[in-house]
């Protein structure tokens, strides 16, 4: 069994502060069990006056996690927070790793890992996993290489974002240290009541229209029905120039057509030949059709997803999309409150925003098979 605790913090400037706050609320030495995992959530300013690092430095554990634009545990919600979620248990154990994702990611990522999974006969339940935000590799390339190295084994997490424009300072994290360029991952030994949900967009909010994606290049699409992509997207509502700049706030709905959840990916970019940059991998022979997301469709995919985990769960840890979060506009933490509504009187929980969102789905047969996904909050049950 893994018992959870939470604490939160806003003190930016002094971290010893920062840092007797955190283990005020905790209580340590009344509810630290045998193994534990803290899961940081953090304004990317906190790493930046060093707050980070002195808060993690006090902790008897080991912390994985990433920066966020807005994080909430319990009552608290802000931007400008930093938040800790503890895993402890006697009966099951943790172990955390960093790999840098350079030219030759795979390699290090199929050496470190497996170095990680042979120091112990037993295999993880599942892997926490926080991805580095990196333009030109992207989420889905990162999962597919954590995929060979361990057979399969399920993922849940998130990849790294910030407050800014331009990402500059989204960072992963792990032991107080923070990474642009590091793939974080915490191996959860042990546990046997868990499980995984996603919510995307309600099926009223996606276009019956479909068509088949006929040629691709990992997250690249390039035709669509045998035509040129942008083609396409432009017949359906789509505006170049928009593409041109980057604002991929439509999105494309994928559906791999072997039993598992369709999924969803923004469209990101062109390239200079005009193919689309996709938020992820946009498989050849997939159905393709096109959604709508507004503040009333998070919010309602929020509720109906989480009220049904609440009753069977001791904690809940959730990511959302950084798209969900910009289409509240001014109402920017609805989607927090409607997460406290629901869940603060009944289990612990972890809630962040999220540049990717990682995520198993089980397939036709029932067997789960890790996604990384646009447009979506996931969840990870623990009872």
């Amino acid at each position: 069994m893994i018992k959870t605790l939470t604490a939160a913090t806003r003190e930016l400037e002094d971290g010893k502060a920062a840092a007797g706050e955190i283990l005020s609320m905790l209580d340590l030495g009344n509810n630290l069990l045998k193994n534990s995992l803290g899961i940081v959530s953090c304004f990317s300013e906190f790493e930046e006056t060093g707050a980070l690092k002195e808060i993690c430095d006090s902790l008897p554990f080991e912390c994985i996690g990433a920066t966020t634009c807005l994080s909430a545990v319990d009552s608290e919600i802000d931007q400008v927070l930093f938040t800790l979620t503890v895993l402890t248990s006697d009966d099951c154990s943790f172990k955390t790793i960093s790999i840098p994702i350079t030219e030759k990611y795979e390699d290090s990522i199929a050496l470190l890992l497996t170095s990680l999974l042979d120091e112990s006969e037993e295999k993880p339940a599942f892997l926490l996993s926080y991805f580095p935000l990196i333009n030109t590799i992207g989420g889905d390339v990162i999962l597919t290489a954590i995929d060979q190295a361990t057979g399969g084994i399920p993922l849940f997490g998130t990849m790294a974002i910030d407050h800014l424009i331009d990402y500059s300072t989204a960072r992963t994290i792990h032991n107080g240290e923070s990474y642009r360029e590091a793939l974080v991952m915490g191996a959860v030994y042990g546990a046997s009541n868990f499980s995984f949900e996603i919510a995307s967009l309600n099926e009223s909010r996606i276009r019956t229209q479909k068509a088949i994606i006929t040629e691709s290049s990992g997250n690249i699409l390039i035709g669509v029905n045998g035509r040129m992509a942008m083609e396409y997207l432009e017949e359906i509502g789509f505006i170049k120039e928009d593409l041109a700049t980057g604002i991929g706030i439509i999105p494309l709905i994928i559906d791999h057509k072997h039993g598992t959840k369709p999924v969803a990916r923004a469209a990101f970019a062109l390239t200079p030949e005009g193919h689309v940059i996709c938020g992820g991998t946009m498989p050849v022979n997939s159905t393709l059709s096109v959604g709508l997301v507004d503040m009333n469709d998070v919010l309602q995919t929020t509720e109906n997803t989480l009220k049904p985990l609440i009753d069977k769960s001791s904690a809940v840890l959730s990511y959302s999309c950084m798209a969900r979060y910009l289409s509240l506009g001014a109402h920017y933490t609805a989607e927090a409150e409607k997460v406290r509504e629901i869940a603060a009187h009944a289990t612990k929980y972890l809630f962040a925003y999220s540049n990717g969102e990682i995520c198993p789905l089980p397939d036709e047969n029932g067997n789960l098979k890790n996604y990384f996904h646009n447009y979506t909050i996931v969840f990870c049950s623990l009872s």
